[in-house]
């Protein structure tokens, strides 16, 4: 059986540390409560800013914070890395050309770890 991880964990890890909705919006500077439940719930994505002070304040990596965000772009990101790597592999060999496809093999790379 396949474990499916949850859209995000916020709720999980802001549990553990004892802090309310309240509590964590004042911290990462926003309104109220209301909008941290509904990053829980995965009925909204936060920006990019109050998703670092969630990883500020839960002391948790915003990977293992949105773990199932995560893992719903991998197919999609990796569909796309390979797409560009055959059309790189295409065009002349130049070193510019031969560095992007070394790094997009070794991303590659790492999602395979990733998905293990």
């Amino acid at each position: 059986m396949t474990l499916v991880p949850l859209k995000t964990y916020l709720r999980t890890f802001r549990k553990r540390v004892g802090l309310t909705h309240d509590e964590v919006a004042f911290l990462a500077g926003g309104a109220s409560g209301t909008s941290v439940a509904r990053h829980e719930r995965g009925k909204r994505v936060p920006l990019l800013r109050t998703a670092l002070m969630y990883e500020l304040i839960l002391r948790v990596p915003i990977r293992i914070l949105y773990e199932g965000l995560l893992y719903d772009s991998l197919a999609t990101f990796h569909r796309r890395i390979a797409g560009l790597c055959a059309s790189l592999e295409r065009q002349e060999r130049t070193r510019a050309r031969d560095r992007k496809i070394a790094h997009l093999k070794a991303v590659l790379e790492e999602l395979r770890s990733i998905q293990s």
